[in-house]
C-alpha cells in the first residue's frame, strides 16, 4: 500500500479532514448565535457539495487508485467550497453573529493545531514555525505554486498573504475574501501563538498585498 500511496496523500488527507473538523466548529459557533439558522444554512451547503468524509474513514479503503490525484484534488476543493458557502451563507445573512461564529472557529482551531504541533517543531525559529504549519493549513494541491517568500531569518519569516491557492475556492463560493482572509489570519495568529509563544503572527500591507510575518515577539 505505500507503494501505491506515498506520505505525502496521507498528509494532505490529514489537512482535509481538517476542513470538515472545522466546519463543525464553524457550526456549533454559529448555533449558539444563530439556534436553527445555522443549522439551516448548513443543510444548503451540504445539498449543495455533500455531507464531510467521516473522520474515522481510512484513506486506502476510500480513494480512487486509479485516479489518487484526482480523487484528492475533489475532495480538497468540494471540502473549501463547501466551507466557503457555508461562511458566505453564514454571514450573509446572519450578519456579525455569523462573523463572531467563524472567526472564533477558527481561533479555536488554529490553537488546537498550534499546541498540537510544538511537538513536532523541529527548533524555535520562524521558518521552522512555517514549515509546520503547512502540516495543518490546507494551501492547495502539493503542485500547486508556494508561497511567495519575502523574507527569512531564524527570527522572521515573511510572505505576500494573496492566499493564491484558496482565491480559486472563495470565488466559487462566491463568499467576500476579507472576510475568508481574516478568518486564516485568525488561524494564523492562534496556530502561532500556541506552537512558540514567544513569537507572534502580524499582518501589514506591501501596498494593496497583504504582507504576512511570523517574528519573534
Amino acid at each position: 500500500m505505500s507503494a501505491v500511496l506515498g506520505h505525502i496523500h496521507f498528509w494532505l488527507y490529514k489537512k482535509i479532514q481538517l476542513i470538515a473538523e472545522r466546519e463543525q466548529l464553524i457550526k456549533k459557533e454559529a448555533h449558539s448565535r444563530l439556534d436553527d439558522l445555522a443549522d439551516e444554512l448548513y443543510a444548503t451547503a451540504i445539498d449543495l457539495y455533500g455531507k464531510p468524509i467521516p473522520p474515522d474513514r481510512q484513506l486506502d479503503r476510500i480513494i480512487d487508485h486509479n485516479n489518487i490525484h484526482g480523487w484528492l484534488h475533489n475532495q480538497l476543493q468540494t471540502s473549501s467550497v463547501r466551507e466557503a458557502t457555508f461562511i458566505k451563507d453564514l454571514t450573509d445573512c446572519g450578519g456579525d453573529d455569523g462573523i463572531d461564529a467563524v472567526l472564533e472557529a477558527f481561533i479555536k482551531q488554529g490553537a488546537m493545531c498550534g499546541t498540537e504541533a510544538k511537538e513536532k517543531l523541529s527548533a524555535q525559529t520562524a521558518p521552522a514555525i512555517y514549515t509546520v504549519m503547512q502540516d495543518y493549513y490546507v494551501n492547495g494541491m502539493p503542485c500547486d505554486p508556494s508561497d511567495t517568500v519575502i523574507e527569512q531569518t531564524d527570527t522572521t519569516f515573511s510572505w505576500y498573504g494573496n492566499h493564491q491557492n484558496q482565491i480559486s475556492y472563495w470565488k466559487t463560493a462566491g463568499v467576500n475574501p476579507i472576510i475568508m482572509a481574516a478568518a486564516f489570519q485568525a488561524w494564523f495568529s492562534a496556530f502561532v501563538s500556541h506552537v512558540a509563544p514567544d513569537f507572534a503572527f502580524n499582518v501589514n500591507l506591501d501596498g494593496d498585498i497583504p504582507v504576512y510575518t511570523i517574528a519573534k515577539s
